[in-house]
This record gives structure tokens, C-alpha cells and sequence, in this order.
């Protein structure tokens, strides 16, 4: 069984990852845009963003000759545990429903303190700043998570992609002629702690502390 991350941290940010409000985000084409965690309701949402994809970034995401998702393979894309497989999608706001834009997700490896995470923007999207809003969210899911690393493997042609992962503080590991995908990771800072506040008893005691200062006591 993988070692993974079940302190109450983790516990709590899986059930903030639930439950939680959406980001709204706007891109810089000025539309209005939300990130949230996937739901078990969205299959036929993701479905659709998979289809209009070209097939060349869905050969890149779920490997060549994939044209539409299996009812069984979205089944699994869109039920995730939150502390194992977490996963966010970007979406816009039509009349009476949502239009998947984006994704971004990682699964924790066996060693439990790091994941592999795949992030895809709709073409129509790209260079809008989505892709830096999904990274981010799952940065920040990572360090409430106590993960370490963050992996990831981009196909050696994606010259685009490789360039914004550098820019978010990937490195690329030794890059060969014939290696097709190179793998790249970057650490996960640690969040740290926030102080507790302050006891009124604390507080009475040097505000006293003070005034007798004050008064030469």
C-alpha cells in the first residue's frame, strides 16, 4: 500500500478540497473563469473537453489513438479521493451549465511524499494565464498535503511547455537525442505553521508589564 499523507492535515485540506468555494480567476482575455475540485457529476462535462481537444494534445495527455473518453475511463477521471488523486478543472459559466476549460491533477506516488501531476489547457485557452491558476491551486493542495516533490513528463517537441514549467520552478532532468519525454520536478515548500494567537491572560500580563515600565515601578 502507497505511504500516504493521512495526518489531520491532510484530512482537513481533502475535506476543504470537497466542500470548498471555487476560485474565480480572470484570464487575461478578460473572461471570467472558476477553478474548482472535480465532482462525480462532471463525466459528461470532461467528456467534452477531452473530445474538442486535437488529437495531438490528447495524444500528449492520454497517450496516441485516444479519440473520446470510455464511460468507464471518466468514471475514474472524476472520482477522486482528494488525498490520493487530487484533481481541479477550469471551467466558464454557460446559461444553465459549466464548459470544462482545463485541468490539472496528481496522484501520490508509492513513496507517499511525492506525486505525479498532468495539466492541460484547451487550446482555444492557452496563453490566457489558466495554466499558471491550475498549477498554483495544486501547488498549494500539495503543501497542505506535506508532499515534498511534484513530477511530471513532457514530450521533448513541447517546447512551449517545457519553457512555462521552467518558468514555475520545474527542473528538467538530462535530456538524451533519443528520449522522447523529459521529466522534470520541483520541490514543494513546506507551508509553515501559523502562530497561535495570543491568550487575553498573555496579553493583560504585557499590557501590566508595559505600564509599570512606562511608570519607572
Amino acid at each position: 500500500m502507497p505511504n500516504v499523507n493521512t495526518s489531520p492535515a491532510a484530512a482537513i485540506a481533502a475535506t476543504r478540497r470537497a466542500v470548498g468555494v471555487p476560485r474565480h480567476v480572470r484570464l487575461r482575455n478578460g473572461a471570467p473563469a472558476q477553478i474548482r475540485a472535480v465532482r462525480s457529476d462532471d463525466a459528461r462535462r470532461f467528456g467534452a473537453f477531452v473530445a474538442r481537444l486535437p488529437a495531438a494534445s490528447r495524444g500528449e495527455r492520454f497517450g496516441r489513438g485516444l479519440g473520446i473518453c470510455s464511460p468507464a475511463m471518466l468514471v475514474d477521471l472524476v472520482n477522486v479521493d482528494g488525498v490520493r488523486h487530487v484533481a481541479f478543472v477550469a471551467t466558464l459559466r454557460l446559461d444553465h451549465d459549466e464548459e470544462v476549460i482545463g485541468e490539472a491533477r496528481y496522484e501520490v506516488s508509492a513513496q507517499g511524499d511525492c506525486a505525479d501531476l498532468t495539466l492541460i489547457v484547451g487550446d482555444t485557452w492557452q496563453g490566457q494565464g489558466l495554466a499558471d491558476h491550475l498549477l498554483d491551486l495544486l501547488l498549494d493542495s500539495a503543501r497542505h498535503a506535506g508532499l515534498r516533490r511534484l513530477v511530471c513528463e513532457v514530450p521533448s517537441s513541447n517546447r512551449r511547455a517545457i519553457r512555462f514549467m521552467q518558468r514555475m520552478g520545474f527542473v528538467a532532468g538530462p535530456q538524451g537525442a533519443d528520449r522522447p519525454v523529459l521529466h522534470m520536478e520541483r520541490s514543494v515548500v513546506a507551508r509553515m505553521p501559523e502562530a497561535p494567537a495570543p491568550r487575553p491572560v498573555d496579553v493583560l500580563r504585557r499590557w501590566l508589564s508595559n505600564q509599570f515600565f512606562q511608570f519607572g515601578f
